[in-house]
């Protein structure tokens, strides 16, 4: 439960800048947002000594979920293409490739991400006891 807690807190606060970046351009998702959101993530779990398997991929997930703003948008455009069916048949299927891709980089993101705020984590929490020690 304490891996969704975290994992949530990371994806939602990473979701307004994501949803914001494709709105502003509307062809362009930066996924710099969920990055930041798995530190800080990564940092809190770190924080209470948390269990960190999973928490990435979920951060990434809800973080990334604009991707299916971008996927709606590219399906409408699919959908009004003219051509033969195997042409607009195989435009869908390279949609839905995107989806995962756009999905799993995001994932990815978000588990670097956590993996850094927790070393921060414990690098400061390494520091505290030594200056606390002296």
């Amino acid at each position: 439960m304490t891996q969704w807690k975290y994992a949530l807190i990371g994806g939602l606060c990473s979701l307004p800048f994501t949803t914001f970046s494709y709105w502003q351009t509307g062809s362009e998702l930066s996924l710099g947002a969920v990055f930041f959101g798995g530190i800080l993530a990564g940092y809190l779990i770190g924080r209470v000594n948390g269990e960190i398997s999973g928490v990435g991929v979920r951060v990434g997930i809800i973080g990334g979920l604009p991707v299916f703003w971008v996927v709606f948008d590219l399906l409408t455009t699919t959908f009004r293409l003219a051509g033969p069916v195997w042409f607009v048949a195989s435009a869908i299927g390279a949609t839905i490739v995107f989806a995962v891709l756009g999905f799993g980089i995001s994932a990815l993101i978000g588990e670097v991400g956590v993996r850094v705020g927790r070393w921060l984590a414990g690098n400061q929490h390494d520091q505290s006891t030594t200056v606390g020690n002296s």
